[in-house]
């Protein structure tokens, strides 16, 4: 018979078992993470804002100033030339990459023509409804900074957001690759 009271096995407990917790690292050793769009200090980071602003503002503007002729050739209207192909991969292979079509689909936008938009692109809808989101946004952002107010916390969308941007920009590609007409 053992030492142990009745109704209690000899067997140490579970939490005897466990190993102490290691203790926590001091601050210094832990690498610096910042969010993005702040400061090293925590503050908001207005040049981030102001940076995404104006790219995102001047594709919009791009998009707007430049045409598309004979289904694939986009042109510089002042000018009237066409802008050489960009695509790498369309020029060694033959085939389109995921993002061919992605300016096309830009400027049809810009014009208001969604169907040629679809033609070009499929996602390239979503991608430009986001980057056009991004010029109230930022305007918004900085116009609160600039108040003294906090930040709206859009960080929780960003990954969902880019994440279906992907997918669409991949599965668009995999079905055009298919042969699925669009």
């Amino acid at each position: 018979m053992s030492g142990a009271p009745a109704g209690e096995s000899a067997a140490p407990s579970l939490a005897a078992q466990r190993p102490a917790p290691l203790p926590a690292l001091p601050a210094e050793v832990l690498p610096a993470v910042e969010p993005v769009g702040r400061s090293a200090a925590g503050r908001p980071d207005v040049l981030f804002h102001v940076v995404l602003l104006v790219l995102c503002g001047g594709v919009l503007v791009l998009s707007l100033a430049l045409s598309v002729e004979h289904k694939s050739q986009v042109v510089v209207p002042l000018i009237g030339r066409p802008l050489p192909e960009l695509c790498f991969w369309r020029r060694m292979t033959g085939l389109d990459c995921p993002g061919c079509g992605l300016t096309r689909c830009f400027i049809a936008l810009a014009h208001g023509d969604v169907a040629a938009a679809w033609r070009y692109n499929p996602a390239g809808i979503l991608l430009f409804g986001l980057v056009a989101a991004q010029v109230p946004l930022r305007a918004v952002q900085l116009w609160r900074i600039r108040r003294g107010a906090r930040e709206l916390p859009l960080l929780r969308w960003a990954a969902p957001a880019l994440g279906a941007l992907v997918l669409a920009i991949f599965a668009q590609w995999a079905l055009r690759l298919a042969g699925v007409p669009f």
